[in-house]
């Protein structure tokens, strides 16, 4: 029977021991994802024979792989979306008081490890010790996304009937009346891409089948990309600010769930975002800048250079 790759649901859990699989059910099965892919990544290790130009049969080595996908930036505006509340702590980002933040530490109390994997038509792929890494794409006018990858033990492939999640119906946050600003002054901009820079690595144990005991988040170096119409100096000096390695606000406030009073937001913010490249560009013969900015140390505070905060709707 054919195996159609339509017919296929992404699930995954927040892990109680690190590098220890989780059970994946429809309860773990709550995410609107896109183009999923899950691949293996197993080296064979190659044996000569002796006497003729003919090989033995190779040894399958230590088993990892890595899952990529895409989530909708969705939020009902009062409770925590799950792409937020389980996906993120596997990135190194931490909630406190509905501000996402980074942590520079090892996996345990605040950044976890997950089991996340894809039901498909019939058969089962998972990883288990999954992290990963990630970028939030807001195109103007459109659906903003988030692109996730995922690195973790591969695990042996199982035939399993597909689950039947009741998926979130949180509404999909487009990028419009949004509010993007550099340093006070507001960017008119067609995209803003934000990304999380992890560095993902795996590690290694003999005591488990697989060889790994899980991924591991080593490094970070978040990056902003935008391009914003080109403006006078007196307006808004880019490449100015690019030459004198100042640092400034970068922030990125969503518009999202409607409330009687106020309305839901998201922003993503970086307290000291500097310019590192300014580059000319060209949209529908209208000038642009091409900017990317790193987002640095919060002066004496660590893990602060990058946050996404959630406010929640008020309806009275």
């Amino acid at each position: 029977m054919p195996l159609l790759k339509r017919l296929q649901v992404m699930s995954a859990k927040v892990e109680t021991t690190i590098g220890t699989a989780e059970a994946l059910t429809a309860a773990e099965g709550v995410f609107n994802a896109y183009e999923l892919s899950i691949q293996a990544s197993i080296d064979v290790e190659e044996r000569e024979s002796q006497g003729s130009f003919n090989y033995l049969s190779g040894v399958p080595g230590a088993r990892q792989g890595k899952m990529t996908f895409k989530t909708d930036l969705g939020w009902n505006g009062t409770t925590m979306p799950t792409w937020a509340s389980v996906l993120l702590p596997c990135c190194g980002f931490v909630e406190s008081t509905q501000v996402y933040t980074p942590r520079s530490e090892g996996l345990g109390a605040n950044v976890k490890s997950a089991t996340i994997g894809i039901h498909q038509n019939g058969i089962f792929k998972k990883l288990a010790g999954a992290v990963g890494t990630f970028k939030i794409v807001c195109p103007a006018g459109k659906v903003a996304m988030i692109e996730w990858e995922f690195t973790g033990v591969w695990q042996a492939v199982t035939d399993t009937t597909i689950i039947a999640p009741t998926y979130p119906t949180d509404t999909p946050i487009r990028f419009a009346s949004a509010t993007v600003t550099y340093d006070s002054v507001v960017q008119v901009v067609e995209n803003v891409t934000i990304d999380a820079g992890n560095e993902v690595i795996m590690r290694e144990d003999p005591a488990t089948a697989g060889g790994f005991i899980s991924g591991l988040i080593v490094s970070r170096k978040p990056m902003i990309t935008t391009n914003p119409e080109a403006t006078l100096v007196a307006t808004d000096d880019p490449f100015g600010d690019w030459l004198a390695a100042s640092e400034a606000v970068f922030s990125c406030g969503l518009d999202g769930p409607t409330g009687l009073v106020t309305n839901g937001t998201i922003v993503i913010s970086a307290p000291k975002a500097q310019i590192v490249s300014v580059q000319e560009g060209d949209r529908n013969k209208l000038l642009i800048n091409e900017i990317e900015m790193s987002c640095n140390k919060n002066g004496a505070t660590a893990n602060q250079e990058l946050a996404i905060t959630f406010t929640d709707k008020a309806d009275a």
